[in-house]
């Protein structure tokens, strides 16, 4: 996977996040992914994955930048490593940006195409008390 590729899943991701598009977001992985959020339960597969990204926009994602740092590819395995920012207008509250690094785990399957496999992410704030 070129850097060109990553770049185009990025922009991916903001258009979805921004458009609010769960479905959209959800197409980005594999039918087995699995998608590690902060704060919430591993989702594994599609259905969860978009019950998931759902759940963050409702909670109030509304924007996202993602900046990929390093890209590793090993085989059909593309690894990267970035950083992101992710803005947050939660109903009834401020509005707030996170920030935070990810890792990303492309995968190439046999019919070519190449989806997201493993994605985990954290915020770079403490946790509340």
């Amino acid at each position: 996977m070129t850097v060109a590729e990553v770049n185009v899943v990025a922009q991916a991701f903001h258009e979805g996040v921004a458009a609010r598009d769960a479905d959209a977001l959800t197409a980005l992985y594999h039918e087995d992914a699995r998608f590690l959020a902060p704060g919430m339960e591993p989702a594994e597969g599609q259905d969860a994955i978009r019950t998931a990204m759902q759940a963050l926009l409702d909670m109030g994602a509304s924007s996202l930048d993602i900046e990929p740092v390093d890209i590793r590819e090993a085989g059909d395995l593309t690894v990267e490593y970035g950083r992101y920012r992710l803005g947050m207008e939660p109903p009834g509250a401020e509005a707030v940006t996170d920030a935070g690094k990810y890792i990303v785990v492309h995968e190439t399957r046999d019919d070519g195409g190449t989806k997201i496999l493993f994605d985990c992410f954290n915020s770079n704030a403490q946790p509340a008390a």
